[in-house]
């Protein structure tokens, strides 16, 4: 699978940079981290690695504004998405989570909003207008790799714990964001959801996603191009 990846990472199209600048966090007077600056290319994947409590949910939550729009903290330095620049000590009031970010929470049942599987998958995508013809490519590919999401009047909450993030996962890629941001995305999955999951990460990079997961395991260490130790 890596040497796939290193064969076809040629024909990347290397258009989204996102560049993050001394950006620290804290609540109240105690810092979680502290001037972090790293960028992320386009097709790349980033795994950000520490112990409980170092900071990685965190970390993910400041990219796409959940920390400090739901959350109360402090926040410096800039966070640039191409021509996108958002300053920390000067923008006010808190802007909204940009539709180029996808967010995945590692706790499926914290992030669900509708009772329906179709309603939960295709969410984002009409929220964004994403464009027809480009989305139902995706969407042939989804439900010929997760039968489950054809049962569009299966209510949310009777699925398992693995079915919940496999849904919550096609909808991100139905939405089609260029930053992905997962939070320990195959906790909790099958070995074969665990497959398949790493088959759309990889589908992901070729198309020129940037991806960032937060993971306190090795599993995609392989393929990874980056790896960021919080402490």
């Amino acid at each position: 699978m890596a040497k796939e990846y290193r064969e076809n990472r040629g024909y990347v199209n290397l258009i989204y940079d996102l560049n993050v600048s001394s950006l620290g966090l804290k609540f109240t007077d105690a810092y979680i981290f502290r001037d972090i600056s790293i960028s992320f290319k386009s097709g790349s994947l980033t795994v950000i690695k520490g112990k409980n409590g170092s900071g990685k949910t965190c970390f993910l939550q400041c990219l796409c504004s959940v920390i400090p729009k739901n959350f109360s903290a402090v926040i410096e330095g800039e966070v640039e998405l191409k021509d996108r620049l958002f300053n920390f000590e000067t923008v006010k009031p808190l802007y909204q989570i940009p539709k180029h970010f996808g967010y995945w929470m590692q706790e499926p049942d914290k992030q669900l909003c509708f009772p329906f599987i179709e309603e939960e998958l295709f969410f984002g995508a009409e929220n964004v207008r994403r464009d027809m013809s480009d989305f139902n490519k995706d969407y042939e590919l989804l439900v010929e790799m997760f039968p489950l999401l054809k049962w569009e009047n299966i209510e949310t909450n009777s699925l398992s714990f693995g079915q919940k993030k496999v849904l919550l996962f096609s909808s991100l890629i139905l939405k089609n964001p260029t930053v992905y941001l997962l939070d320990e995305p195959t906790a909790g999955l099958s070995d074969d959801f665990r497959t398949k999951f790493t088959e759309l990460i990889m589908m992901l990079k070729n198309k020129g996603k940037i991806i960032i997961i937060a993971e306190h395991t090795d599993y995609f260490d392989e393929i990874s191009d980056a790896q960021i130790l919080l402490k």
